[in-house]
């Protein structure tokens, strides 16, 4: 027998796709499973922060201070609940969570505006959620600053020096919303989830059932063997690429401003390192409940916490640095945000295929040494 024959190869890819024609479980856990997660990650993964709760301690009952209040209430980002007493009722209700945010304006907060004197307004923020509540602290800021530059332009007709600012502005996400940032980056998430299980479970079937003496008994090296289980997902991969990336345009309304093409090279790139990561955990473990929790916390944990889902690559150190660096989410999840946020194709992103290539290579290597051609 050759060393390596493709009609073998393709012999093992056509008996698992019609083994996967029969297996209504992982036809579900292929289709259905996948969007389920899209739909629930999708709109699961909002760091937005709008209609902020929040009450007032007014101890200055003036004109200027019920503006000031009104400008906050008429803003997107802060919903107004009843005014509060007391601090003792400020405390309360921020303990019960019904307010994230109170306002406490001191007396004289009118008089001293109209006399030039500076005002202070104390803001009290629910901290139990330190992201949360810096992005509050922002938006009061921000809030007080407009309010302030707004009066002092009615009253004198001048913007003191002082008062002057770097004014802000977001390209690519204007509106600065989590869904157009996190929707694309669950594709990456969801194609190193699902086709790495699906593939890891092919082999240790196979293990289970006794079948893979096939493997032992018969001239089929372990390259042809792997491949032809790989192949099959690897199309159930693309496939779910592709309805992932139509949720995201017509459910999620996320703009796809790049090239297609180079997003559907990079996919395809991707899951043949997904699918070959499952085939290598399959060279390790012996049951099929193994393979679905191994493959997925070992594929998962990486792709959230190392390959930039989260938090830039460039802010990681030492073994997260290195993990991010070699992990194929990494590279994708730089073309997915490149091709849907950015515009970009394949002359911008051309540093990111060769690592996904790469990944693929080595992956399905290491996966053919590890796994034995005959039982100990």
């Amino acid at each position: 027998a050759s060393a390596f024959d493709p009609g073998r190869l393709l012999s093992y890819a056509w008996r698992e796709a019609l083994e996967l024609r029969r297996d209504r479980v992982r036809q579900a856990l292929a289709v259905v499973g996948t969007a389920l997660l899209m739909l629930v990650l999708g709109y699961g993964f909002n760091f937005d922060v709008d209609a902020l709760r929040f009450a007032v301690l007014d101890r200055d009952d003036s004109a200027a201070s019920r503006d000031y209040i009104a400008n906050l209430a008429g803003s997107r980002y802060f919903a107004a609940r009843t005014p509060l007493a007391n601090h003792a009722e400020l405390d309360r209700r921020m303990r019960a969570g019904e307010i994230s945010l109170a306002i406490e304006i001191p007396p004289g907060f009118g008089p001293d505006l109209a006399r030039g004197t500076p005002v202070t307004v104390a803001a009290w923020i629910d901290g139990a959620m330190p992201t949360r509540a810096e992005t509050l602290r922002a938006y009061t800021l921000g809030m007080h600053e407009q309010w302030l530059r707004a009066r002092l332009r009615e009253t004198t007709g001048v913007l003191p020096a002082a008062a002057w600012h770097i004014e802000t502005r977001y390209r690519y996400n204007p509106d600065v919303e989590s869904i157009p940032a996190m929707v694309p980056a669950i594709i990456p998430l969801l194609l190193m989830l699902i086709p790495s299980i699906l593939s890891a479970l092919a082999v240790v079937r196979e293990k289970e059932l006794g079948s893979i003496v096939n493997l032992y008994v018969t001239p089929v090296t372990r390259l042809e063997f792997l491949l032809g289980k790989q192949l099959p997902y690897i199309g159930i991969g693309l496939a779910n690429a592709v309805m992932m990336t139509l949720l995201a345009v017509w459910l999620f309304d996320v703009s796809l401003r790049g090239s297609l093409a180079a997003l559907l090279a990079a996919s395809l790139l991707y899951v043949t390192a997904a699918t070959a990561f499952g085939l290598l955990m399959s060279s390790f473990v012996r049951t099929q409940i193994a393979a679905v929790f191994g493959t997925a916390i070992l594929g998962v944990l990486p792709c959230v916490q190392f390959s930039g889902l989260l938090d830039p690559v460039s802010s990681l150190e030492g073994i997260g640095a290195a993990i991010g660096q070699v992990f194929p989410a990494t590279w994708y999840l730089l073309i997915v945000r490149g091709v849907f946020s950015k515009g970009l194709g394949f002359t911008d992103l051309a540093y990111a295929y060769p690592p996904l290539a790469l990944a693929s290579v080595v992956l399905v290597g290491s996966a053919a040494a590890l796994l034995r051609k005959q039982e100990r």
